[in-house]
């Protein structure tokens, strides 16, 4: 089974944590009507107040992706991860993973071109995070 080092679970974390950072303040541009809100969520929202309610939620979701990220990082340097977080960004993936399906069906072009690529790599590299890891010391 494959069982990435812990060099690839950091710099996949530090990624995460990029991406995730700069997704928030995406959402909060989109919050502030600085982002069109036609160009968000497939093109498919109605109104002002959905786009408030939905990137609300958007950024509610990417702060908790940060702090998962940070836990994470945090075990990782302590020489074991739990199940539990494991699981996290078992979901995590998982989303992101539908969440680049329902981005490849959007209305609009930018959506399908701009998320499709971020939130299948954010899938990939979510799914690195969950196999089991323990710090290998070698006996030789």
């Amino acid at each position: 089974m494959w069982n990435p080092s812990k060099k690839i679970r950091t710099i996949s974390n530090k990624i995460l944590l990029a991406i995730f950072t700069l997704t928030s303040i995406f959402h909060v541009l989109a919050l502030l009507q600085i982002v069109p809100y036609k160009y968000l969520w497939g093109g498919r929202l109605q109104s002002l107040e959905e786009m408030y309610v939905m990137e609300s939620i958007s950024l509610l979701a990417n702060l908790f992706f940060i702090y998962c990220s940070y836990i994470y990082l945090q075990y990782l340097n302590k020489g074991l991860v739990p199940i539990w977080i494991r699981l996290v960004f078992g979901f995590i993936a998982a989303i992101f993973f539908l969440n680049t399906l329902g981005n490849l069906i959007a209305v609009t072009d930018l959506e399908t071109l701009l998320a499709t690529p971020v939130t299948a790599f954010l899938s990939v590299v979510s799914f690195t995070l969950v196999p089991k890891y323990e710090n290998q010391t070698s006996e030789l």
